[in-house]
């Protein structure tokens, strides 16, 4: 199936494509169809297969892969901005509803590190850019690009707001290295235990600046910017 803005992972050693917004032409006008369908190419045997479709439609989303499990966060369905999460559990194959974030997202970043699954920036409601963690979020409030960040906890099946970023971004890219989170691009890679984030939009400008996140000390530190500003790129760890 043809599709774009889809969420993408490796599980099992196997390609996994999720949702997304999957097009055709009909006589005069071109038709969006935003999609739960799922799609997973096995290298060994070089064929894709149809699997469990997720409880809700979505595009923009975040994917990463916990402990064996598929997530599955917020993005769009067409008609409202997203704030659930669900996982794909492969040994049953089902989808399962687990906790859903604090607010709505999309157009944002999401990282594995330590155990806990991290939802970076994107396009949410303009008041999650005040930096307090005692909010209450709507979702008829405007949404605009956010710096915010917030972590999920599997064992306890909750999400917490963490510090915020330096600025604010959507279509970036987060990579994890080190210890600490990186930001980057669109896609995720994953080195040592740093989270990094890097370039993306803020919503008046094109960034190429980079922070990494330490969660021990839970604070944003600046590393070398890139050269060019960048947006909606690939990012990957070699």
């Amino acid at each position: 199936m043809p599709r774009y803005e889809f969420g993408i992972c490796v599980l099992d050693q196997k390609v996994y494509v999720i949702g997304g917004i999957e097009t055709s032409v009909r006589p005069g006008v071109t038709v969006r169809n935003h999609e739960n369908s799922v799609e997973c190419w096995d290298p060994d045997t070089n064929t894709w297969t149809s699997l469990e479709r997720m409880n809700e439609s979505r595009s923009t989303l975040g994917v990463v892969v916990l402990a064996g499990e598929l997530y599955a966060l917020g993005g769009y369905d067409g008609q409202s901005y997203l704030q659930s999460v669900e996982k794909y559990i492969p040994k049953i194959r089902q989808w399962q509803p687990v906790a859903p974030m604090t607010t709505t997202r999309s157009c944002f970043a999401a990282a594995v590190l330590d155990g806990m699954i991290y939802a970076i920036g994107g396009y949410g409601p303009a008041h999650m850019n005040r930096k307090s963690d005692k909010m209450t979020y709507e979702l008829i409030l405007p949404h605009v690009n956010t710096c915010s960040v917030e972590r999920y906890d599997p064992s306890k099946d909750s999400w917490e707001m963490v510090a915020s970023m330096a600025d604010k971004r959507i279509h970036f890219g987060v990579g994890v290295m080190l210890g600490f989170i990186f930001v980057v691009g669109v896609g995720a890679a994953v080195i040592d235990n740093y989270l990094y984030v890097v370039g993306g939009h803020s919503g008046s400008s094109y960034l190429n600046t980079v922070q990494k996140y330490d969660p021990i000390s839970d604070t944003w530190l600046d590393s070398a910017g890139m050269i060019y500003c960048r947006c909606n790129f690939g990012l990957t760890a070699l």
